[in-house]
This record gives structure tokens, sequence and C-alpha cells, in this order.
């Protein structure tokens, strides 16, 4: 039996989404822990009969009383714009109809710096998103109403707000999200439900994972994934390790039912950093870019280039002009290494480079010919090329398609057609390959994207599918 998954950014409000946990912990209980680390470590540890290292837990009260005076209750108020639902007919002549709602969002966040009398509150975009009215409650119950967005940023959902304040308020400390193994206490601290200062533990269950295609998902996923129970109203709330430090901000779950099912997902710190001081410094981020398409080294793969196990990106192809052909990276090469850290997937190797600022170097190992080389590359600029989802969102008259895809075996699959959709009238299926649109050919999540956010500023796609072994191309107005 099939069991359809539901994957949802976690914030309570009309629009639906769903809601990110928080876990914060005690910066100053560092020395209480001695946390007993692996033996490849040196550490000495107390050993029981299997020879398996113990390790000694932290007051969980201790590590949540630290770090909640930083954490934050968030309301929003705000209009959403929705389509009505026409009869085919009346808006062929008349086009799309529009009605305004109000709207309500609640969620999560905490301060993460302060500069003079200004304070910092990371949070998700999905929280604040279309939000006029933004009010901020403190765990000691004191209530901010002059609230002002920094910037948001949609490809990773983080937003920063600020306020201003003579009083001393808490700032959380800030971890090393690249640190976490697999296995690490975590603790999250938010407002499921609207209920303030909620907090509950977790492992981290799985590092760089990603989610999938979804409405309002961020395009770059490199999730931490934890146990720690999140539910509608946690999102934007901080994840926080054994030392008190926040190591993620919760933003999706996956779920049957929308709530609650023990997988969680949160952005990892060391990006959600990089993009809130963007924001504060910029008010908006720029990202590195490469310029190749790739895909990941499978079994087959390693076979035939000899290696020990599957790891690394193949590059399919290099972008004409762009730093990795100046920089001399080849179709067929291998990564394996950047800046010193071993490439597993694409999304590892995509989601490091878009951490960078563009005119940053970074050294790329690859194998050619059965030989390593070390290859520097000047990193261009990422933002052209990335999806802008709520300008093509702000374009007046244009619709959703109605499919969701997914990238399988390296090539971009329609995973589902709503029924009565403009894909469904067309006769686009799902396991159809999606090969070219428009100008663009499709060889990933993000070249899908782009080509569909253009389409919609067009007005019209020209789509070519490949169903088995035949090719067939569609066409129609958005």
């Amino acid at each position: 039996m099939n069991i359809k998954k539901v994957v949802g950014l976690v914030s309570i409000g009309i629009v639906g989404i769903l809601v990110g946990l928080i876990i914060s912990a005690r910066a100053n209980i560092t020395e209480n822990l001695k946390a007993v680390e692996s033996s490849e470590k040196g550490n000495q540890s107390t050993k029981n009969p299997n020879n398996a290292p113990t390790i000694t837990i932290p007051s969980f009260a201790d590590i949540a009383e630290s770090v909640l005076p930083s954490v934050v209750n968030i309301e929003g108020k705000g209009k959403v714009r929705v389509e009505i639902p026409l009869d085919p007919l009346f808006e062929y002549f008349f086009g799309p109809q529009w009605r305004e709602y109000e709207s309500n969002s609640l969620g999560s966040g905490f301060i993460f710096k302060k500069k003079g009398n200004t304070y910092y509150v990371m949070t998700n975009n999905h929280v604040v998103s279309g939000m006029d009215e933004i009010t901020l409650k403190l765990y000691d119950g004191t209530i901010i109403d002059k609230v002002e967005i920094v910037g948001t940023d949609s490809a990773t959902d983080i937003a920063v707000l600020k306020f201003e304040s003579k009083d001393k308020f808490q700032v959380a400390k800030l971890g090393d999200s690249d640190e976490l193994r697999v296995g690490d206490w975590v603790m999250a601290i938010g407002s499921p439900f609207g209920l303030s200062s909620t907090v509950t533990v977790g492992v981290i269950s799985a590092k760089h994972r990603e989610i999938g295609v979804m409405r309002d998902a961020p395009s770059i996923q490199d999730f931490l994934q934890t146990d720690a129970a999140i539910n509608p109203g946690n999102s934007g709330g901080p994840l926080v390790n054994v030392k008190g430090e926040v190591v993620g901000v919760n933003t999706a779950i996956i779920s049957r039912t929308g709530q609650y099912a023990g997988v969680g997902f949160a952005i990892p710190i060391n990006i959600a950093k990089n993009v809130a001081e963007q924001l504060i410094e910029k008010g908006k981020v720029e990202r590195g870019y490469l310029g190749i398409y790739m895909q990941d080294v499978n079994m087959d793969i390693a076979k035939h280039f000899k290696l020990k196990k599957p790891y690394g990106v193949i590059i399919t192809d290099v972008v004409k002009g762009s730093p990795a052909e100046k920089a001399g990276l080849k179709e067929g090469d291998i990564i394996v290494e950047i800046d010193g850290k071993e490439i597993k997937n694409s999304l590892q190797l995509r989601s490091y480079v878009q951490s960078k600022t563009p005119g940053e170097n970074v050294k790329v190992k690859v194998l050619r010919d059965g030989k390593e080389n070390v290859i520097t590359v000047k990193l261009g600029s990422a933002e052209k090329f990335m999806t802008k989802v709520e300008k093509a969102e702000e374009k007046a008259g244009s619709k959703e398609i109605g499919i969701t895809v997914k990238e399988s075996g390296g090539k971009i699959v329609v995973d589902s057609v709503k029924p009565g959709s403009v894909a469904e009238s067309v006769g686009i299926e799902p396991g159809d390959v999606i090969l070219k649109v428009n100008d663009y050919e499709i060889k990933s999540i993000e070249d899908y994207e782009r080509a569909i956010s253009e389409a919609k500023k067009k007005g019209s796609v020209l789509m070519l599918l490949q169903s088995g072994n035949i090719k067939k191309w569609v066409a129609f107005s958005l």
C-alpha cells in the first residue's frame, strides 16, 4: 500500500504552512558536560561490557533555562491574495480574478545579534512573508511591537528582523553545524500551536537531507534531520546542542497528518548565519557560482573509474564562459573535494559553493585520467541564475502549472499532476522526464525552477518531455 508523504514548512496561518521547533542550550555548560567522545579522539572514557563509549548527559533543564531568554514568539498580520476558481470560458474572456483575505502567521525566532541598541532576530522567511505588522513576545512576557524586517531570502527560507531597545536582552550563542554528528543530542524550543516556550528533545537523525519540490519550499536544501518534536508554530525557532549553542533553524516536517511524526528538518546554522549577515550588511544575498552540470557518482560510475566507493560528483557539462570553464574544469572530471572537504554528492557541493560569495577562490580536487588534480576556481555570481519564486508569484494573472517534480537518476521527472490543471489538459503525466522548457535544457531542479520562472514572465511554455522511448512537445499559456 502506498502512503502519500506530506512535506510541509512549519508555521501557523491561513496559508496552511507547517511549523518548526526550537532547541536551546546553556553556553556556559561546556565544562560541566565533559561528554566522552569516541576513543578515536583520544579522550578518556568509561567503557561498558561491550566496549562502547559512554557519555554524560547534562541537565536538559539547565540547557533550556540558559537559552529560553533569547527565544521569541512571532505573531504577524497581513493580507494574502488568492485566485478565485472560475469557469474556464469566463476566465478566457475576463482573465483570472483575485481576492484579498486577512492573514495571520504564528512562528518562532531567536535573538542572535546585538549592535548598539539594535537587536536582530533570526526566523523563517515563510513566517513573516506577506506580513505588514509583526509583534514579538519574549520568554519573560515582554512585548515588542515596533519590529522591522531587515531582509528575507526565499532560497534558504531565512529572514532577519530587528527592533530597538535600551533594555538588555539575551543573545543566543551560535555553534558550528559542521561539527554535528548523527546521534548528537539536540533540543528544540518554540511555540507549537501557539504554546510559547515549549521544549522538546531528540537527536540529529541525519545530515544533508533534501525534502523535494513543493509549494513554498526553499530551493537550497541541505537540512539537518531531527526527531525532536516539531509542530505548527515552531518555524524559525532554534535547534540547540548540549553546549547551549544554536546549530539549526527549524523549518519543515514530513508527516502523514501534517503534525509531528518524528521527522523534522532544520537549516544548518552555518548556512543561516551567512545568509543573515549578508541580509544585515547588504539587504540581499550574493551566492557563489561555479557553472557546471553534474550528477552523483553511483556504484556503476565508481566501478568504471576504479573508485573504492561511490562518492563525489561527475561533471556532465561545463557552462560556456563560466568560472569553471575559465579555471579548466572539464566534462568527465570527478569532483571529490572542495577546500579540503570530501564531496559526497551534488547537494553538498552545490550548498557549499552557494555558501560562498562571488569573487572567492575555492580549491577543487578532481580525478581526471586516473590522476588527482587541484584546480583553483574564482567563483562568479549566482544571482542571475537563482530562482526568484516570489517574483513569479507576484505576476498578476499567472497560473500554476499543476505539477510537482523530483530528481531521479540524474533526470527531472514529473512526480504528480494536479487533476483539472493546465498540465493535465495538455497530457503531462507522472513519470514524464522533462528535457527542455522553452530554450532551457533541464538537467537539475534549479534549471527547471529557473526556466518556469522565466516562462511565467513570458506567459507561455513549450516543454519537451520523454515517456519511455517516446519524446513529445507540449505547449500552453500561463
